[in-house]
């Protein structure tokens, strides 16, 4: 189970850099087709945009209950136990 909420954080951080990179693009767009005054390019940016933000809410919060469920498992583990210096 450690192991696949290890897998999950690190591939919804990855993914949440993809969507927020791609909302700063819509973004950037959307302000440049505001100028053109072309309403069809508009509609599609700005969904574009609604889509990255919600997205990007939907991966961080994953990844936040990913490191949650990463906390509560790992804070019960048993500490191994140096034997080194034991003689054995």
């Amino acid at each position: 189970m450690i192991s696949f909420l290890l897998f999950s954080a690190s591939l919804l951080n990855f993914a949440f850099y993809i969507f927020a990179i791609g909302f700063v693009i819509a973004l950037v767009l959307e302000q440049f087709v505001r100028r053109t005054d072309n309403e069809r390019n508009l509609y599609i940016v700005e969904t574009n945009r609604k889509y990255l933000w919600r997205q990007t809410w939907i991966v961080n919060i994953n990844w936040f209950a990913c490191n949650v469920g990463l906390y509560f498992f790992v804070r019960n583990l048993q500490s191994p136990v140096d034997t080194f210096w034991n003689g054995i």
